[in-house]
């Protein structure tokens, strides 16, 4: 039997390679792709977890062992976990909706902690007259008490209980530590209890370290909220990984004591001790593994963890964050580089500019074949991951690769970021969303294919006023396109006698999980929904609710805010307004409470408006067909913007490119001449489009059944062509 011999060192090197294996696979992940990489790895490590569970139960019951019953329980909690994140897995990487609160996992989840208490109970009995340790049962008893009264005391703090739902959530975050403690109180003591007593340590300690990572995972959300620290959430998805892992080694270990081991148990404790005893003393005299053997398990195990480690570090640099779309044939190629926020709270609008972008190039270059013209067209997208700061380190890795004219970035905050670099560095930026007032500046290298908002808060402004709304409440995001756009509606609003109260900015939120459906997101915009509710309800009991409306300048992020916002019923009773950062997030109708929330509250949103002529229907079905939704009218013009940028770098010297001036120059008259799927793109004195429109775009039920079961869609309810007295 030696060949299927296993040894304590050598099950705790397997363990350790397989979890760097699985955790370097998410540690190493794109942020785009983390998710995904996390929810399969959880749901393998949980299969095998339970796969060797369902084994050892099988084989306690076949030997007719008198505590088969715990090992079944142990079982049943195992498969009980499996389910569970299958489910959780689909509402993440499926539907893309946020688990209702409790959802069908959650009670699968607090459903096997019963059956796992069952074994730990009972094996406790077994064993208790052997450890002594009164002691240590107490200080694991006092010490989850204390533990668990801290969680219980921040979520208290943290929460809110005016709605059903608020009460749902906390309820449901405080289970799973109030169950992990009671896990943990006999864990320990057995633990400890068996520490010397080899082998039944050696299963036992890996179900400790086991129940340690849970604690960790479900406790997780309190380092999140005390640190701030709010992008690193994902590592909790590393400890419940290595959970089911390191309770799969503890199985794998008991499946082979007891290969080895065929009494048929007995009914006693005393006797099953005896028992015991025998089984121990035949271990040690048995598996006394050479030094030679253990020196080589670690050299073996430090290659495998060293190049797993080196493959991920590579890999990651391989998937850099930079994409090439580079012509296939042709002479005089031509490189436009183009800043996106592929991931980060506006990534719905980077994934339908990159799509748009990606059809460009293809159209571009066809175009010049059919022409008869050798140039060819290429395309150097960064993802700037909605951050300002990122935004600025890619345009200079496009500068370094002699790129002079970019498109994008997206948002005013990236092109306020990377404003005083082009200029100083002779890079004609040209974006397609950006709104901000404060960036409509004459002579300077941002050219936008947009008007400035100046234009959306007058329109908004009389919407608001033309509904009987007399007092608005903002809350907004402080960067520059909060800050412009709160500021330019405030101006209008006012200016038609109107009054904007003090509101709530929060700071601009980066990278994925601002925008991210977990829980602790819907703890977070608890702080400032709640400060909200209390100057919505103290306007309403001056003004009336009717007189009353919240206006909301948000990216992605507002999806989770809105979710939330939906506990709260005084955030029902008023109107609400949102800008172009939130109009037709598709997002927000996938998820029921974000999408029954803009229904009641009649949830408008201005965005620069389109005519739907053949060639924008064609375009728009195209980039349908790439993203599986349909796009905001900043990706038919991002698709607009590279054809100017195409046309003008085609007709210009080398020597003109170089000059910025000259450069410019050629571009605004190329762009003041074309006319593209989204109608003329003249320019004003500041490099901001002259023309055009803005739609609202409102969220409307859309009953499928007679049972009244609605599914929703972003509705089109009115549009305001720029420069057009609508009274």
């Amino acid at each position: 039997m030696a060949e299927t011999r296993i040894t304590p060192s050598l099950l705790l090197l397997g363990l350790i390679v397989s979890a760097t294996a699985a955790n370097s696979m998410i540690f190493f992940a794109g942020a785009e792709t983390r998710i995904m990489y996390s929810e399969l790895i959880i749901i393998a490590s949980a299969s095998i977890a339970a796969f060797l569970g369902i084994l050892l139960a099988y084989r306690q019951i076949l030997h007719n062992r008198s505590h088969s019953k715990a090992y079944i329980c142990l079982a049943i909690g195992l498969v009980l976990w499996l389910c569970a994140d299958i489910i959780w897995a689909s509402y993440e990487l499926i539907f893309h909706v946020a688990a209702p609160i409790p959802s069908l996992s959650d009670i699968l989840w607090l459903a096997g902690y019963p059956f796992f208490a069952y074994n730990l109970i009972a094996t406790y009995r077994l064993f208790h007259n052997r450890f002594n340790n009164n002691g240590v049962l107490l200080a694991s008893i006092i010490g989850n008490v204390i533990f668990v009264a801290y969680l219980i005391s921040l979520t208290i703090g943290l929460s809110d209980f005016s709605s059903q739902g608020s009460v749902s959530m906390f309820a449901v975050l405080i289970a799973y530590p109030i169950m992990n403690a009671l896990l943990t109180i006999p864990a320990l003591s057995i633990l400890i209890g068996l520490w010397k007593e080899r082998p039944w340590s050696i299963p036992w300690t890996f179900k400790s370290l086991s129940l340690f990572c849970i604690v960790i995972t479900d406790s997780w959300f309190a380092f999140i909220i005390i640190s701030g620290l709010y992008e690193q959430v994902w590592l909790s998805s590393m400890f419940f990984g290595a959970e089911y892992l390191i309770m799969a080694s503890g199985l794998l270990w008991f499946n082979k004591f007891l290969a080895s081991y065929k009494n048929q148990g007995t009914a006693s404790v005393t006797n099953t001790s005896q028992d015991h005893l025998k089984i121990t003393d035949g271990f040690r005299n048995r598996n006394k593994t050479p030094n030679r053997t253990q020196y080589l398990q670690v050299l073996v195990a430090a290659i495998l963890i060293g190049g797993i480690l080196s493959y991920g570090f590579l890999t990651s640099l391989a998937t850099e964050s930079t994409r090439y779309i580079v012509p296939v044939e042709g002479q005089n190629p031509i490189l436009i580089g183009a800043l996106l926020p592929l991931t980060g709270t506006s990534s719905s609008t980077g994934e339908e500019a990159e799509a748009s972008l990606r059809l460009a190039v293809e159209d571009v270059n066809n175009q010049f074949a059919k022409t008869g013209l050798s140039t060819r067209v290429g395309l150097i997208i960064e993802d700037t991951k909605t951050d300002p700061a990122v935004a600025l380190e890619k345009l200079k890795d496009l500068a370094s690769k002699g790129i002079r004219l970019v498109i994008g970035p997206s948002t005013s905050a990236a092109v306020a970021a990377v404003k005083e670099y082009a200029d100083e560095n002779d890079i004609l930026i040209v974006s397609s969303s950006s709104t901000a007032p404060s960036l409509a500046i004459p002579n300077d290298n941002v050219i936008r294919f947009v008007p400035d908002d100046t234009h959306q808060a007058e329109i908004l402004a009389k919407q608001m006023w033309d509904e009987g709304k007399r007092v608005v409440i903002p809350i907004w995001r402080t960067d520059v396109f909060g800050n412009n756009l709160q500021s330019a509606l405030k101006e209008s609003f006012e200016s038609l006698g109107g009054k904007m109260l003090d509101g709530v900015g929060y700071d601009p939120p980066v990278g994925n999980f601002a925008a991210s459906l977990h829980r602790i997101n819907f703890i977070v915009w608890e702080q400032e929904l709640r400060s909200l509710t209390s100057k919505v309800n103290d306007a309403v009991k001056q003004y009336g609710a009717d007189k009353v409306g919240v206006y909301i300048v948000a990216y992605d992020e507002i999806v989770p805010i809105l979710i939330q916002a939906n506990r709260h019923q005084e955030l029902q009773s008023v109107s609400w307004y949102g800008s172009d950062g939130s109009a037709q997030l598709e997002g927000l109708i996938k998820n029921v409470e974000a999408a029954e929330f803009a229904v009641k509250t009649n949830f408008l949103n201005p965005i620069y408006g389109l005519d739907a002529t053949d060639s924008f229907n064609k375009l728009e079905t195209r980039i349908v067909e790439e993203i599986g939704r349909v796009p905001t009218s900043y990706a038919q013009v991002t698709y607009d913007e590279f054809w100017v940028a195409a046309l003008t770098l085609k007709d210009v010297s080398a020597l003109q490119q170089d000059d910025i001036g000259s450069l410019r120059e050629a571009f605004i008259n190329t762009a003041n001449s074309y006319v593209g799927v989204t109608g003329r793109t003249e320019l004003n004195d500041a490099g901001d489009r002259k023309f055009g429109s803005y739609d609202f775009w409102a969220v409307r039920p859309v009953y499928e059944d007679l049972k009244n079961k609605a599914s929703f869609e972003w509705t089109n309810v009115a549009a305001y062509p720029i420069g057009i007295d609508n009274s």
